[in-house]
């Protein structure tokens, strides 16, 4: 072999560019092998609360500040660009065909607050590029453009071989590749789809001119919601499926006027046509007068992308000297912006074990059955959550009680990524951030929690049970309802299981320390430990010091920009 790494990674999208800029952070040799070039679009833009902590704890455990930079968005504006959105929140609004929508069938789950969040809608043309340049800037070598025709693994390495004829050489190889896996495609690593429970598929592009639902929707006095729409994910729900609109031009240092919206839906309701993308995408939303407002002046500026299933999973991940990461591996739908969250999972776990594989030089499949069963396991979480949701889009009542079932299982998910977080700024050990290794964060959505799997399944169960006829709707989410009374780990005033409650409350700093006084007196001990098992003091002292931060950044702007307009020569470059 003429050109030996330690890992080569197929794929320089915001996963691969990620495990790369961690391995060559810790001196591992990394080359990134890219068949496209930066910049460019790609879809997964929206960030979850959960994932945005995860993301905060990898930039800790592995010494990569920049990944943290991707977890709220001021640190985006202010590390990356202007040119991605803010996500204040989570918003659906439920529809029915050909009916003006009913505001009180709305609902919203808040993101954070400073300085832990909001989230951000990532324009992913400039987060994968910065994460590109932050793993060259590490050390990772780069190919773009180049096409890799053949892989060739054996006990002694790995090899492939480019359009061009070039060899080259590693100890290991990921592929980050997504849906078109050069390595899943070789090996055959592509289970039944008819496995999985959803099936979905997509129409999508970026527009601009996209009226903001609180100008062309119903206001604030109508749906009761706490953030406005448009600064929020939000999401039209309907029988059969679903639209995202996730503006980049929705804060007032907004730079970018595109809009990202995508419409999916269920293939057995609204199976394949052969019209082309646009047409179908203007005669569905005609349906749905509530939602078409926000497109009576909208313009596509890229071409349309329609997909045929979206769904797709591989029977295995990982094997001897080489892994599939995240969407090389398997698929759900954008619901819930599973994506990220997989993919930010699995790096973590693997991370750790591919470093000490590169060490001791032993890569055989079973060192890494733990990322394997982790990205699976939790594929199948989201298949069958996306699924059921689906399922419950036919009935508004039954929508508004599978939804909570989510929701409070988000609020798990985040939480204990929370925790993590606190206990580490608290003591400062490095002990801390290892225990993303063992349960309960072996699983998203606080599902390794066993009240919070409980709930999942035994929700799960009454949609199984409408799905067979054995129940109506109305039954069903009565059975979820009390499925949802029986929950120790949510606040009891978020009152969940209360359809007159559509919004839980909000993550400012006065709702957190109400969220942190009610675990504190009233969860049982077990869960008390998970969601608040650290000193109130750590979240305050880090605001403090984040506040200070911010207004020194104020400052030396205001500084440079007096200075600029005074004096010629600087040391900005230095």
């Amino acid at each position: 072999m003429s050109d030996r790494y330690d890992l080569i990674v197929l794929g320089a999208g915001l996963g691969g560019t990620m495990l790369g800029a961690i391995m060559a952070r810790h001196g591992r040799r990394v080359l990134l092998v890219d068949a496209g070039s930066h910049p460019r679009f790609a879809i997964g833009e929206a960030t979850t609360p959960d994932t945005s902590f995860r993301l905060k704890l990898l930039a800790k455990k592995y010494e990569v500040p920049e990944l943290a930079h991707l977890s709220a968005f001021y640190d985006l504006r202010d590390h990356v660009g202007p040119a991605s959105g803010v996500k204040r929140a989570f918003s659906f609004l439920y529809h029915r065909m050909g009916a003006a929508h009913d505001p009180t069938q709305s609902h919203q789950f808040p993101t954070g607050a400073p300085p832990w969040g909001p989230d951000c809608h990532l324009f992913r043309q400039d987060t994968d590029a910065y994460m590109l340049a932050v793993a060259a800037r590490y050390g990772a070598e780069l190919r773009q453009s180049t096409r890799v025709e053949n892989i060739e693994l054996s006990d002694e390495g790995v090899e492939i071989v480019t359009h061009t004829g070039e060899r080259i050489g590693a100890e290991f190889l990921v592929d980050a590749a997504g849906f078109r896996s050069p390595l899943a495609r070789q090996l055959g690593l592509r289970g039944d789809p008819g496995a999985m429970r959803t099936n979905s598929r997509a129409i999508f592009t970026h527009m601009v001119d996209v009226a903001p639902y609180d100008r062309v929707g119903e206001g604030r006095d109508a749906h009761g919601l706490i953030y406005p729409l448009s600064q929020t994910t939000l999401h039209h729900v309907f029988d059969g499926g679903w639209l995202w609109v996730i503006p980049f031009n929705n804060h007032v240092d907004a730079v970018n006027h595109l809009c990202s919206v995508g419409l999916l839906l269920d293939r057995d309701a609204h199976p394949e046509r052969g019209l082309e993308p646009e047409q179908e995408f203007y005669e569905f939303i005609e349906r749905l007068p509530g939602a078409a407002r926000q497109f009576e002046r909208a313009r596509a500026v890229r071409g349309w992308v329609s997909t045929g299933r979206l769904q797709y999973w591989s029977p295995r991940t990982a094997g001897d000297r080489w892994l599939l990461l995240a969407h090389a591996a398997g698929f759900v739908d954008p619901l819930y912006s599973s994506g990220l969250n997989l993919t930010v999972g699995v790096i973590d776990l693997f991370a750790d074990e591919l470093l000490a594989a590169l060490d001791d030089r032993r890569f055989e499949a079973a060192r890494f059955d733990r990322v394997d069963a982790f990205f699976r396991d939790n594929l199948r979480l989201y298949d069958e959550l996306v699924a059921n949701s689906y399922l419950a889009w036919r009935d508004y009542d039954l929508w508004d009680a599978y939804y909570r079932v989510w929701v409070a299982a988000l609020q798990v998910g985040t939480y204990l990524n929370g925790t993590q977080l606190m206990q580490h700024l608290e003591s400062g050990e490095r002990a801390v951030l290892e225990r993303s290794r063992e349960a309960p964060f072996t699983s998203l959505l606080g599902t390794a929690v066993p009240e919070c799997r409980r709930m999942m399944d035994d929700a799960n169960a009454w949609m199984r049970r409408f799905e067979a006829g054995e129940l109506d709707a109305s039954a069903a989410a009565e059975g979820i309802r009390g499925v949802l009374r029986e929950v120790e780990f949510c606040p009891s005033y978020w009152r969940l299981d209360d359809p007159q409650v559509r919004t839980t409350p909000p993550y400012t700093m006065v709702e957190m320390v109400r969220a942190y006084a009610w675990y504190q007196r009233h969860a049982p001990a077990q869960i008390r430990e998970l969601m608040v098992g650290f000193s109130p003091w750590a979240p305050c002292v880090h605001t403090l010091g984040a506040l200070r931060g911010a207004g020194e950044r104020e400052l030396r702007r205001a500084a440079l920009f007096v200075r600029d307009s005074l004096v010629a020569w600087n040391r900005d470059w230095r």
